[in-house]
């Protein structure tokens, strides 16, 4: 098995709020909360975490005990069918919230356009990115730019 690397973002400061399953279009036994950071006195949103709601106040303690880091690896993944139908590997790289307490939530997976990008360089990439205040679903979107 390789060797996966994370990297680790400094404390910022977290923003979130919960929605009630009902309300969040989820079945009623979840809830939604949506996630993001000030970064340089702006708001990043950073993504949406669904939740069991017996879960819920756990978890709201965790995201309230201090400023979380972003932790992002890079793996490869297969991906979509190349035009002969085989399946190709990319390079993903998975963004993760880390509590203060040690909680760790999984957040979202941007994969790489390029096939031949190496995954740590693509989680460096997201990791720098979100420093720089851009938003994870853009990264999503366009992960190699």
């Amino acid at each position: 098995m390789p060797k996966i690397n994370a990297f680790v973002t400094p404390p910022y400061p977290l923003l979130f709020s919960v929605a009630p399953g009902r309300q969040a279009g989820t079945s009623s036994s979840e809830a939604e909360l949506q996630l993001g950071l000030l970064i340089a006195g702006i708001p990043s949103f950073l993504g949406i975490h669904r939740v069991p709601e017996a879960a819920l106040d756990d978890l709201v303690t965790s995201l309230q005990h201090g400023d979380p880091r972003v932790a992002v690896a890079g793996t490869w993944v297969r991906a979509s069918r190349t035009p002969r139908g085989l399946l190709e590997r990319r390079p993903a790289a998975f963004v993760s919230l880390l509590c203060t307490d040690g909680r760790r939530l999984a957040v979202a997976r941007v994969l790489g356009e390029a096939p031949r990008t190496s995954p740590d360089a693509l989680a460096q990439q997201v990791v720098h990115q979100i420093a720089n205040g851009v938003q994870v679903p853009d990264l999503a979107e366009r992960p190699d730019q």
